[in-house]
């Protein structure tokens, strides 16, 4: 059987409720849904479905992974709109969050992981936090769009893990974090 899955940053719950507040505001003031179907997240690696039977080997691969990365510090800021299909939370980019998304995306490509139809369209990383997505009539785009364009939003957090998500049919699980945990060596002393 095979299952959907999702690699993503978690913010602390605090700063997860605050977003998710946003969502909401949103969801009511427009009409718009699909975006309070997930937890607050910045994606690390699309949605992707693989066998059950090899979740096991990707959640050692990804804690492979993480235990040679540091946590850092992400900022997120402001609003930002993808086209006319999405208002989102900029999370600015950095060394670090790039290193992670790339490092992720390459246990994939190694391990050849949800290989990509042919002529799929493989965007660049474009971390954020999603506000309304999915269910936008182009109609109310403008109105929401102009309720966030000049909104200032600014909060930063300590990224310390990032997780695997699982979906269950209804919703997305949390199923394992992956703890940056790079070890600084000690000096040898003599």
């Amino acid at each position: 059987m095979t299952s959907l899955y999702l690699i993503a940053i978690l913010p602390p719950e605090d700063l997860s409720r605050q977003i998710h507040d946003i969502r909401l505001q949103c969801a009511e003031k427009f009409g718009v849904q699909k975006a309070l179907k997930p937890p607050v997240h910045i994606t690390l690696y699309r949605p992707f479905k693989i066998e059950d039977a090899f979740e096991g080997r990707m959640i050692r691969l990804l804690q492979s992974l993480a235990s040679g990365l540091q946590p850092f510090r992400q900022d997120i800021e402001n609003f930002e709109a993808f086209d006319s299909h999405a208002v989102v939370i900029r999370a600015l980019k950095n060394p670090e969050i790039m290193r992670l998304q790339r490092a992720v995306a390459s246990v994939f490509r190694k391990n050849e992981i949800d290989r990509q139809s042919p002529g799929s369209k493989n965007l660049p990383f474009r971390p954020h936090l999603t506000v309304a997505y999915r269910d936008i009539l182009p109609e109310v785009f403008p109105m929401i769009w102009n309720e966030y364009k000049d909104a200032r939003f600014k909060r930063a957090f300590t990224v310390e893990h990032f997780s695997l998500l699982k979906h269950d049919g209804e919703k997305w699980n949390r199923i394992n974090d992956f703890k940056l945990s790079q070890m600084v060596r000690q000096p040898e002393l003599f």
